[in-house]
């Protein structure tokens, strides 16, 4: 009778110990396809929004957040609506994503488009912001236009035009090398040349 009874447990533990393994690859394969979903989003909306399809860039933009509840969807459909000029969702949306954690190195984007993005709301607070892009990217070792950025905010005078071609030109260079640091474990990160040695700080690569 102990030798039924125990056969019956072990039969029990083991059924239990299936379904949990079931369970489990069926979260990892969902899981899987909700990254892909995300990734795909976000691809083609950065490929949208640098041929000018804001339609588009947004659609997509809003399917990686559905699929992916991160800071960098809502980053970049905050551009999109400062692109299209209607800065009260662009505000709500970059405080929004301010908010959360996950910007990784996209972070500099973020404080970069804030600061766009409240100069056209608020000039107090958009300057202040502006600051604050400047202090975090400068430790960056950042290209040295961020002096030109730096230069409008002392002196208040600010181009729009202008700092808006720096500030995207800017956080797409160090987007750029930090990737292909990621990748490949060369580059301007590499810690062999003049970038380096750098270390990760915030998500951020800094000296």
């Amino acid at each position: 009778m102990r030798k039924t009874v125990h056969t019956r447990d072990v039969k029990k533990r083991w059924f239990g110990l299936a379904a949990l393994l079931v369970g489990l690859a069926l979260m990892c394969a969902a899981c899987s396809t909700t990254y892909r979903a995300y990734a795909r989003g976000m691809f083609d909306g950065k490929a949208a929004l640098q041929r000018g399809d804001y339609d588009g860039a947004r659609r997509n933009f809003e399917m990686a957040h559905q699929n992916e509840k991160e800071p960098i969807p809502l980053t970049y459909l905050a551009i999109v609506e400062y692109r299209v000029n209607n800065m009260e969702k662009a505000e709500r949306l970059i405080r929004e994503a301010e908010t959360m954690e996950g910007h990784g190195y996209y972070y500099l984007r973020a404080l970069g488009y804030k600061a766009l993005i409240l100069l056209r709301r608020d000039r107090n607070e958009g300057l202040e912001a502006l600051g604050g892009y400047v202090t975090a990217y400068g430790r960056s070792d950042p290209l040295m236009t961020i002096n030109d950025v730096e230069a409008m905010r002392r002196s208040g005078e600010i181009n729009m035009e202008r700092l808006e071609k720096f500030v995207e030109e800017q956080v797409s260079w160090y987007e750029r090398d930090v990737e292909q640091y990621l990748a490949t474990g060369t580059g301007y990160y590499d810690g062999k040349g003049f970038g380096g040695p750098f270390q990760f700080e915030g998500g951020i690569l800094f000296r």
